[in-house]
């Protein structure tokens, strides 16, 4: 079952966007010490935004909230 997008009331570590909740659940995932974007996080690993919703459903099972 997907969850709701929900806009935090958070930003980014790394640049400043407002932060939703997918953003939220990655960054405890991947153990981020402070919430970051998946954005940010997907340029760290050097690939694009699709090809890390991918790999956090692959890996992870956990798949982006309704609404993103």
């Amino acid at each position: 079952m997907k969850q709701k997008l929900r806009w935090l009331d958070e930003n980014c570590n790394c640049c400043g966007r407002q932060i939703n909740s997918w953003d939220k659940r990655i960054s405890k995932t991947l153990a981020y010490r402070y919430a970051c974007c998946e954005h940010c996080i997907a340029k760290e690993y050097d690939i694009d935004v699709e090809a890390f919703r991918h790999r956090m459903e692959n890996y992870f099972g956990m798949r982006p909230c309704l609404g993103l």
